[in-house]
């Protein structure tokens, strides 16, 4: 966590948070993890996928927003052009610290406000305040504690999500094949989806199971937002 420190507002009173999203601040990812909370707001914006970590095996939730490292098409005119910023964009530049042990699981409790002094988001001349005059928190602060609890509560829920997906073997590779409107032609590899066809096999106490936590519907929002590729392809034949 280089660049990130512990919060205070003895020492930190004076910093200001710019909130527009622009390349320049560090918006430009092109693969965002999110949570499953989010995925009622994200179908209709973003193309959502699972991607696997090459180094812990582990597969994480995520929507595209480009198809080469550092481009994301949602920026354009120094805006985030959609309805719903995912919340992993939208708390930067903070981040959970957990008070504990090396590897502790991160709760309510145990968790602190962090912030990353390096990101160009921070400075002590233009922006919204973290702190009043009193050295009290002030609105955007309270956002980003609000934004930082569903993260701490949403993560694991996520994981228990997608480690449902693995046990039942419902994620399948998908390999985008891009005609680009230059006659360029690109494959973008390393995206999952849902595998609609064993998804449908599910029954008797495990489909209810799915049903009861909500993993269905997940799922069938997942599949939907694919369509949203097209909307990225459009985009990038513009650019």
């Amino acid at each position: 966590m280089a660049g990130y420190t512990i919060l205070d507002p003895k020492q930190h009173q004076d910093l200001k948070i710019i909130t527009t999203k622009s390349a320049e601040l560090g918006d430009s990812h092109h693969i965002i993890p999110v949570l499953a909370e989010e995925l009622r707001a994200l179908v209709a914006e973003y193309p959502i996928c699972f991607i696997k970590d090459n180094q812990t095996g582990q597969f994480g939730l995520n929507v595209l927003t480009g198809f080469e490292l550092g481009e994301n098409l949602f920026l354009q005119a120094q805006a985030w052009n959609a309805s719903y910023v995912p919340l992993h964009i939208r708390r930067q530049p903070f981040m959970v610290g957990i008070k504990g042990e090396e590897g502790d699981t991160p709760t309510p409790d145990n968790t602190i406000v962090t912030i990353n002094l390096d990101s160009p988001k921070v400075n002590k001349e233009q922006g919204e305040a973290l702190f009043d005059e009193d050295a009290k928190p002030t609105e955007l602060l309270s956002q980003v504690n609000r934004m930082l609890v569903n993260l701490v509560q949403g993560i694991p829920r996520t994981e228990a999500f997608v480690k449902s997906l693995l046990e039942h073997d419902l994620l399948m590779p998908v390999k985008l094949d891009l005609a680009l409107a230059s006659g360029e032609k690109k494959s973008f590899t390393g995206l999952y989806n849902i595998n609609e066809e064993k998804l449908a096999t599910l029954s008797g106490d495990t489909l209810q199971t799915f049903h009861q936590k909500g993993y269905l519907q997940a799922c069938h929002l997942i599949m939907a937002s694919f369509g949203q590729v097209q909307k990225l392809i459009a985009w990038k034949n513009k650019a």
